[in-house]
C-alpha cells in the first residue's frame, strides 16, 4: 500500500474570508416583505378589516390576503393550543414519574421490613423470588398510597379488590301480587 498525500482544497486565506463572509451573514437582518403582526388583538383586527373592504369592494388580492392572513391567525391558535397541550403533557409526566419514584420506595420499605421480621423468626430460611412476588404482606394498599401523598392510586393498586372496595349485593324483593 502506498501512501498518498492529500491536497488541501482551500488555503488558510480562502477560509478565513469565507468565515468572515459567513459572520456578515449571520448578523445581517433576514429580508422579508410579508411581515405579519406578533399582536393577536392587531392580528384579529387587520383580519376584521380585510373583511370590510371584501364587502364593500372584493378583489383577487384582498381574497388572496384575507385567506393567508386567516390561515396565519389559525396556525398562531393552533401553535398557542400545541404548546399548552405539551406543557401540561410533560407536568403529568413529571407527577407520574414521581409517584412512580415514592410507590417504589415505599414498596421496597415494606418488603425490606418484612424480610427483616423474616430473618428474625427464621435466619437460615431461603425466600424464593416467586414468594416475593405474591406477598399480599408487601402490597401497596390505598392508604398507604394516599399516606405517601399520591393521587391517582389506582395505577399501583395491584388487586382488584384493593381497588373498589367491596359492596355487599342486596337481594331483590320479590312483590306480591
Amino acid at each position: 500500500m502506498t501512501k498518498q498525500r492529500v491536497e488541501k482544497e482551500f488555503t488558510s486565506e480562502e477560509m478565513e474570508s469565507i468565515a468572515q463572509e459567513f459572520r456578515r451573514g449571520m448578523q445581517e437582518e433576514p429580508v422579508n416583505d410579508e411581515m405579519f403582526p406578533n399582536d393577536a388583538d392587531e392580528l384579529r383586527a387587520y383580519i376584521l378589516t380585510l373583511e370590510e373592504n371584501m364587502k364593500d369592494k372584493p378583489t383577487e388580492h384582498l381574497r388572496e390576503e384575507l385567506r393567508v392572513y386567516k390561515a396565519h391567525h389559525t396556525g398562531m391558535l393552533k401553535g398557542i393550543s400545541f404548546a399548552f397541550e405539551f406543557i401540561i403533557a410533560e407536568k403529568e409526566k413529571k407527577i407520574i414519574e414521581e409517584e412512580d419514584r415514592i410507590a417504589n420506595d415505599l414498596y421496597d420499605k415494606k418488603l425490606l421490613a418484612w424480610l427483616e421480621k423474616e430473618k428474625k423468626v427464621n435466619p437460615e430460611r431461603l425466600i424464593h423470588k416467586e414468594e416475593l412476588l405474591n406477598l399480599k404482606e408487601t402490597k401497596l394498599t390505598r392508604e398507604d398510597l394516599e399516606k405517601a401523598g399520591i393521587e391517582n392510586t389506582g395505577r399501583y393498586l395491584v388487586d382488584g379488590e384493593l381497588d373498589e372496595p367491596k359492596r355487599k349485593k342486596r337481594k331483590k324483593k320479590k312483590k306480591v301480587v
